[in-house]
């Protein structure tokens, strides 16, 4: 198996370190070439930002293989899953995690055909947490991606295939504005014309908190990733985010003077 009409995105391999069940269902697959449309999920409980993404990759897929999927409880019968119900997880950094293979059928959205032909993706937040930009980035390029691919032009939030609050705040933040065109995260965030830049999430509430344009100017670039952590340039500042701090910390300016003097030796 491989990842398909997603092999040529910058994946991060963890089948192997997520809980199967090899008695568990439903232990089917189907071709790539049947696979059609995308299911965006969320995490259910809000996830705290020190907490590993692999380890919650990891309590969700011990979850799965061990809940009884059976959609008449009481009968006397039990279903277990054969593991993780998503094909694709994305970390708050962007980070791409392969879940399991593509052409594996799920038991991720109660719906069929759709558990069967749609791409399954988890955005690793819960609650009324907000997907950061580098994670609405990213959930984008694996819905352009597929879609370029041939793979059908369908992109659904879980609750419009089955009554539940499922994908939360990434209904309004991408699903919505995704099929209709618009800007994507406009709902937790503000899109700077004057630099052609977007300023979202924690970031976006800090740059409002700490004194706006006055102090940090307009943003230069999108959040990425330097060297393992997220951060964002603006005209003043650079902006970086600590998960494994305690709120209020864990976002942090630079410390540009620092920097510029050991530069100089």
């Amino acid at each position: 198996m491989t990842a398909g009409g997603l092999a040529d995105l910058p994946l991060v391999d963890v089948r192997a370190r997520l809980a199967t069940n090899p008695r568990g269902g439903p232990a089917a697959t189907v071709p790539l070439a049947r696979k059609r449309g995308v299911v965006v999920h969320y995490h259910g409980p809000a996830i705290p930002a020190e907490r590993d993404e692999l380890d919650v990759l990891q309590a969700a897929a011990r979850y799965h293989v061990t809940r009884d999927w059976d959609e008449h409880p009481g009968n006397g019968t039990r279903l277990a899953g054969d593991g993780l119900m998503y094909h694709l997880a994305i970390g708050r950094a962007g980070t791409l995690y392969w879940c399991r293979d593509v052409e594996a059928v799920l038991w991720h959205c109660g719906a069929w055909p759709v558990n069967a032909e749609a791409l399954a993706v988890l955005v690793l937040v819960g609650g009324e947490q907000h997907a950061t930009a580098a994670q609405l980035a990213a959930l984008r390029r694996v819905c352009d991606t597929w879609r370029a691919r041939g793979h059908g032009r369908a992109v659904w939030g879980h609750q419009e295939l089955q009554p539940t609050s499922c994908p939360g705040t990434l209904m309004a933040d991408f699903v919505l504005p995704y099929r209709e065109g618009r800007p994507i995260g406009m709902a937790y965030g503000h899109f700077f014309a004057e630099t052609g830049h977007f300023v979202g999430g924690a970031f976006w509430e800090y740059w409002q908190r700490h004194g706006g344009l006055m102090i940090f100017g307009y943003p230069l670039t999108e959040e990425h990733v330097e060297d393992g952590r997220t951060v964002q340039y603006f005209e003043r500042a650079v902006f970086e985010w600590w998960p494994e701090n305690d709120p209020p910390y864990q976002v942090l300016l630079r410390r540009l003077g620092a920097a510029a003097l050991a530069a100089r030796g």
